[in-house]
């Protein structure tokens, strides 16, 4: 009779220790990373009144006889599953979806969490509310050899925001520009020669040839020819009106011991090779080349009604230099076809000057006397004058606009204050463009190789060695250091292709200056936290830093944790040692900002639980009085 007492003793005993673990569920089914536990019962000890026997002599084997001595709590686990996210707006609050404990100290212990309601205290420490524990994390550096990247530090530290710290200010010293130029848009003044990146092939004499053009500098070598190794002059003898070509005189070259003969027409714009044996009419080659031609045309009368008409052009100086010479193509006072020329000097952004105030002259022999080019009243166009920079105005030879594509950007100086920086790109040849950099509002301060010259290929990538350029800006004048800022067009810098740089494709022109170094001085006012678990201090001056990244413990057994109350747990000898990474790297959760993982606990399954262990209580409370009664009707018999 006591065997059977002491049974139902260990049930009711195990079941209370269930409504225990359930109680304590349903107490904290509204935690803040609570993590539910369940009970696992097992059976206890064995008393064995008869042993097994096995089969033998003609007789089957004997099972054990063993009555049980009750029931014993074989384990209480706990649950680490996910809990459900509640949004709570608060910037402090993180929750983590996934696996992993944040990390934390009481200042002797470290202690693992999945409680994200932390708080800044009055030093700016990130600390759980209610406990005060501090939250750890890795520092991170900006990476001296990338400015995008950043070095996370090797040891765990406290996490502290220092609201209201400065930022000094920083000079610019770089900035990163992605867009396209159109390649289809023409020149943005007549150029003459179009020829950069054009490469031609032609069939002669049954042999594939390699064929360039050039532009000469007088009049018996205005157009160059090769083919292998003749080079062919084409001498210019007039101007076609019509169509704004030159009339060139025909030509002829040996190749292979055929005679060539080289034609240009003006009107159709075709060149033409083609050999002078009448017995091989199939032995030619054409090409248009007119579209490789881009001058402007002007006529100008003498007083007896004579006209003269000259082509008009200009040559890009070099790439340090933003000055143009003016070249005009036509007869001279002996009715012989000449060149006429005058450098013109640019400004910063591009626009003409006349810095002598006099006129440029082209020269005064022409059939009406001299000639000047006198800026237009905005300085994007040339005036050509008779007689004087005062005189009649023959034509007007403007800038076309459309093909300037123009952004502006911010930049610093070292005492933080900002000032406009206009960036422009002009087309001056197939696949080459000339940039210019200036100050628009700034007209005082210095500047020096602000400007040059980028290639491109046919692929319409920037060629590497006109890629990043290096301008002087003299802020000194202001009282802080004269810079030198580099613009890079190719994306190279930050590890990315030339495609993310400056590129020449035919669509439309695009801007964007995607990165700049430099900034005003700040005070850091607020921080958030990425997915990854990188805390980022916000400034005033519209600056982020990457300040932390928050540390997660990965465990092997995460249920051999032990729990050390606030919703806190610390290592044991069965958890495995806390492997520390970063959200999203070695199999840690990401972090929801604004956000709190609420308990794991489910009331309806509580509840039947509850039941359970009340039902449980009840029939071992039952056995307990039924065995009392037996003892009692036990001793009644001796009466």
């Amino acid at each position: 009779m006591l065997r059977s007492l002491m049974t139902g003793v260990s049930g009711v005993r195990g079941h209370q220790t269930l409504l225990d673990v359930v109680g304590n569920n349903i107490a904290n089914v509204n935690t803040v990373g609570f993590k539910k536990s369940t009970v696992t019962f097992q059976d206890l000890l064995y008393q064995t009144s008869r042993g097994a026997s096995s089969p033998q002599d003609n007789r089957g084997g004997i099972n054990p006889m063993q009555v049980g001595l009750g029931v014993n709590i074989g384990a209480i686990e706990t649950i680490h599953s996910q809990g459900q996210l509640q949004y709570t707006g608060n910037r402090t609050d993180m929750a983590i979806q996934g696996d992993g404990y944040y990390v934390m100290s009481d200042g002797g212990r470290t202690l693992y969490s999945r409680a994200g309601n932390f708080i800044l205290d009055a030093n700016g420490n990130i600390v759980q509310s209610g406990t005060g524990y501090m939250l750890k994390g890795y520092t991170l550096e900006t990476d001296p050899n990338d400015p995008t990247r950043y070095i996370k530090g090797t040891q765990l530290v406290d996490m502290t925001i220092p609201v209201g710290q400065k930022l000094p200010a920083k000079a610019t010293t770089l900035s990163g520009f992605r867009c396209n130029l159109d390649s289809r848009v023409g020149a943005y003044l007549p150029m003459g020669f179009l020829t950069n990146g054009v490469k031609a092939t032609g069939i002669l004499n049954g042999v594939d040839r390699a064929i360039t053009f050039g532009s000469g500098t007088d009049v018996n070598s205005f157009l160059t020819i090769k083919v292998g190794d003749q080079t062919i002059q084409m001498k210019l003898n007039g101007v076609d009106q019509n169509t704004k070509r030159p009339k060139l005189t025909d030509n002829t070259f040996a190749l292979d011991g055929n005679t060539y003969n080289v034609t240009f027409d003006s009107e159709s714009g075709v060149l033409k090779m083609k050999n002078a044996d009448a017995g091989k009419p199939n032995d030619a080659w054409e090409y248009e080349l007119g579209a490789m031609m881009d001058y402007e045309v002007f006529s100008v009368a003498e007083n007896d009604g004579t006209e003269h008409h000259y082509l008009v052009e200009f040559n890009d100086l070099g790439s340090q230099s933003g000055d143009r010479e003016l070249v005009l193509w036509g007869v001279d006072n002996a009715s012989t076809i000449s060149r006429f020329s005058t450098n013109v000097t640019a400004s910063h952004d591009g626009t003409f000057i006349d810095p002598s105030g006099k006129g440029l002259s082209l020269g005064s022999n022409f059939p009406v006397g001299e000639l000047f080019a006198v800026p237009s009243s905005k300085g994007q166009g040339l005036e050509i004058r008779q007689g004087a920079a005062s005189g009649d105005v023959l034509t007007t030879i403007n800038q076309r606009i459309p093909s300037t594509h123009v952004t502006k950007l911010d930049v610093f100086d070292s005492l933080g204050n900002s000032h406009t920086l206009e960036v422009s790109w002009e087309k001056i040849d197939n696949n080459q463009w000339r940039w210019r950099a200036w100050l628009p509002t700034e007209s005082g301060i210095t500047l020096k190789d602000n400007t040059g010259i980028i290639s491109f290929g046919s692929d319409g990538k920037i060629e590497t060695a006109s890629a990043t350029p290096t301008m002087f800006l003299g802020f000194g004048a202001l009282g802080a250091e004269d810079a030198s800022i580099k613009l890079d067009f190719s994306g190279q810098s930050f590890g990315k292709e030339e495609i993310e740089g400056v590129t020449q494709y035919g669509s439309a022109f695009t801007t964007k200056a995607y990165y700049r170094d430099g900034y005003e001085m700040g005070v850091l006012n607020d921080f958030a936290v990425g997915s990854d678990g990188t805390v980022v201090g916000v400034y005033s001056n519209g600056e982020s830093r990457a300040l932390y990244r928050l540390g997660l413990a990965i465990f092997a057994n995460p249920s051999g944790l032990e729990k050390a109350g606030n919703t806190a747990f610390i290592e044991s000898a069965n958890s495995g040692i806390a492997q520390v990474v970063s959200p999203l790297e070695g199999g840690a959760g990401k972090i929801s900002g604004g956000s709190l993982e609420m308990g794991n606990v489910d009331l309806s399954e509580e509840f039947v639980r509850l039941i359970i262990a009340q039902r449980g209580f009840q029939a071992n409370a039952r056995v307990v009085t039924t065995s009392d009664q037996v003892l009692e009707e036990l001793v009644n018999m001796k009466r």
